[in-house]
């Protein structure tokens, strides 16, 4: 939850309390094979032995750094944790979203933990269809509360270091959570709609639509419709779904992206919008958390980019997710023993660690050990070195030998 003002940051996005959507019982098709966890692909089995510490310490340092937003390309520091509560003696199991290899980010080091330590058997990367990679969680069969915490260093830089070749024309329809068709929508983005028919002013008039908007009711869920008849505009979740269906409702193709602020402050995730144009896919926040348009490539860590089919599921019961909430944003609960616990049931943070000029030959070096974590699930010393590194010298220094 945003709870005060950051330079240069709009806090227009907040959780309202009351609309997370969190559910303590089976559902129906929780991890079934119509969630699109079916179709995701497993990978290496991450060695977490020995790297509590480290964790710990680069989350410490992502959670105590000023509220400040990140002002220029470099290292950014993010953090996040799940609580939930294992209800059944058998084992259970989760995924969580993680920083993506993609267009300008580079993530340099992930790092997880629980608490007990011996609450979860396994850490999996997980690779779906649409190419984002998540971490399953493999959970011991005993009934307690659980914490995990992960940290994690991302590399950001205007460079477009892996670019997005992601195909537009699935993301120009009309979903169950972005009704481009609905007589609605269409009618505010024939209001909206720029005389110049540039879309990056469409993306500006549509932050002004939300912005502008007034509550008349408590929405009931999350998709575009729905939250267009409530006039609520406090929901990020439900401002990008809007702006999706908006933008398609004039042939853009556009998704929403799930994403962490580099402004240093707690949220439970963050939901901006990305258009295609140019062969180019677009960043912009619809919340006007961050308003330039589009968006730096170091306002935000990348966690997950929404599929077609991550919106299909958006309207079907689940577990922890409000109706309307794109599949893989969050942590799924992929089985019915496990469910969301406490207040801090799901958090995420994102700070500047260090501002400097990524080279070519940096953001390269640092892609290809990515690279390679992902492939054997080991990090190499220089890796985990990299939470501290001040400059690019000192980060090229650690992965020298990587």
């Amino acid at each position: 939850m945003v709870t005060k003002a950051v330079s240069g940051v709009r806090p227009t996005c907040v959780l309202l309390a009351g609309l997370a959507g969190v559910s303590v019982g089976a559902l129906p098709g929780c991890g079934s094979a119509e969630t699109p966890a079916a179709n995701t692909t497993p990978g290496a089995a991450i060695r977490a032995d020995g790297l509590t510490e480290p964790q710990a310490e680069l989350a410490k340092r992502v959670t105590s750094a000023p509220a400040k937003a990140m002002a220029g390309s470099g290292l950014a520091g993010a953090a996040g944790g799940v609580h939930v509560r294992v209800t059944t003696g058998d084992p259970q199991e989760l995924q969580l979203p993680i920083p993506q290899l993609v267009g300008g980010q580079v993530p340099v080091c992930y790092l997880i933990s629980s608490t007990p330590a011996d609450a979860v058997t396994g850490y999996r990367f997980r690779k779906a269809e649409g190419g984002d990679v998540f971490v399953g969680v493999r959970l011991a069969g005993k009934e307690q509360d659980v914490r995990i915490a992960w940290s994690a260093v991302v590399l950001l830089t205007p460079r477009d270091v892996t670019p997005d070749r992601t195909p537009a024309e699935p993301y120009r329809g009309a979903t169950p959570c972005a009704q481009a068709t609905a007589d609605e929508v269409k009618k505010v983005a024939g209001e909206v709609w720029p005389a110049s028919g540039k879309v990056e002013e469409f993306a500006a008039a549509i932050q002004g639509l939300v912005r502008d908007r007034k509550r008349v009711g408590r929405p009931a869920s999350l998709d575009a419709v729905g939250i267009l008849r409530s006039g609520e505009n406090g929901i990020c979740t439900a401002n990008a779904n809007l702006a999706c269906a908006v933008m398609r409702a004039k042939g853009v193709a556009c998704r929403s992206v799930a994403v962490v602020p580099t402004i240093g402050q707690r949220l439970e995730m963050h939901r901006i919008a990305e258009y295609h144009v140019g062969g180019r896919w677009v960043p912009f926040d619809p919340s006007s958390l961050t308003a330039d348009v589009p968006a730096k490539p170091w306002q935000h860590v990348v966690m997950a980019r929404t599929a077609v089919r991550d919106e299909q599921a958006a309207m079907k019961p689940r577990m922890g997710a409000m109706a309307g909430c794109p599949y893989g944003q969050e942590a799924e609960l992929l089985t019915p023993g496990v469910m969301l616990s406490g207040e801090d049931f799901f958090w995420t943070q994102a700070a500047p660690l260090a501002e400097f000029e990524v080279s070519e030959e940096l953001a390269g070096k640092a892609a290809a050990a990515w690279g390679r974590y992902l492939e054997t699930g080991v990090l190499t010393p220089g890796q985990v070195k990299a939470r501290s590194a001040a400059t690019a010298a000192e980060l090229a220094e650690y992965l020298k030998g990587d």
